[in-house]
């Protein structure tokens, strides 16, 4: 009796122990369900392949385009430029710039009656000088192409881009056009300044041109050798709608002569300031 009693005490136990394991386990909280952690791009190695500084090799890197150098045939923007007058009672332009040309030529003189010379009228070449501007040696340009030019033999403005390559003041010239004395073109008489592109940097452009009529004429601040600092502005013509004649060297003629004695051409040098214009 004591032998059975014990053994249905021992299942009783054994089945309070069952019920007691599988109310723990029901109770007990369940694990959350992970999501799959992402996988890396094809090919990347790194989610932040691509990005400077995280993952990546790859490097950025600036360019630099430094302005068109003259000798390259291409002119350089020169509309923020500053036309410098300082010293001078030339006005201000009311236009942005278009053209810089360094003018090296000859002032031509005819000796009146009265023994003194008088000017009939300029030749020049000019040519491009836009992509020197800001560079030291812009400032001397006239003074060095004119050392080139005065020691010259020629005396021809045909050879002037010869003289300027030789002496290396601009190893390949560009022309701009040419710079000469027509009739004034609205009057009919007395002589006018022209500024002519049409057979150079704007070849084929019969409107390439303009016509001036002188407003404002300053002594040259550099000496009594050197011609005038002119302003003039437009007569005809679309290139500009004023010309500036500025940092002149030479073209002066002596200071007297014998009437009748044979017309002279003083070489000279100059920048030329175009603004506005249709071009």
């Amino acid at each position: 009796m004591f032998t059975l009693s014990k053994s249905f005490a021992l299942l009783a136990a054994l089945l309070i122990h069952v019920q007691l394991h599988f109310y723990l386990a029901g109770a007990a909280p369940t694990q959350a369900r992970q999501p799959p952690r992402p996988s890396s791009p094809s090919g990347s190695g790194s989610q932040f392949a691509g990005v400077p500084g995280r993952g990546s090799t790859t490097t950025t890197t600036t360019s630099s385009n430094p302005p068109t150098d003259v000798t390259t045939g291409t002119a350089c923007d020169v509309s923020t430029a500053s036309i410098d007058t300082s010293g001078t009672t030339l006005p201000a332009p009311s236009f942005a710039p278009s053209f810089i040309g360094l003018g090296v030529g000859t002032q031509n003189y005819t000796c009146g009656s009265a023994g003194t010379y008088t000017s009939t009228g300029a030749l020049a070449d000019l040519f491009d000088v836009s992509c020197l501007v800001g560079q030291s040696s812009f400032a001397t340009l006239q003074s060095t192409a004119f050392a080139a030019w005065n020691s010259s033999t020629s005396t021809s403005v045909s050879s002037t881009s010869d003289v300027l390559s030789s002496a290396g003041v601009l190893s390949s010239p560009i022309t701009l056009g040419q710079h000469y004395f027509i009739t004034n073109p609205v009057t009919g008489s007395g002589l006018s300044p022209k500024w002519d592109f049409t057979s150079n940097a704007l070849a084929g452009n019969a409107d390439a041109f303009v016509v001036a009529t002188k407003v404002d004429d300053v002594a040259a601040p550099t000496g009594s050798a050197d011609v005038d600092w002119l302003y003039l502005t437009n007569l005809t013509g679309t290139l500009a709608n004023e010309v500036y004649r500025i940092d002149t060297q030479g073209g002066q003629p002596p200071a007297s002569c014998t009437a009748g004695s044979a017309d002279i051409t003083v070489k000279y040098t100059s920048m030329y300031w175009l603004t506005g214009g249709s071009f």
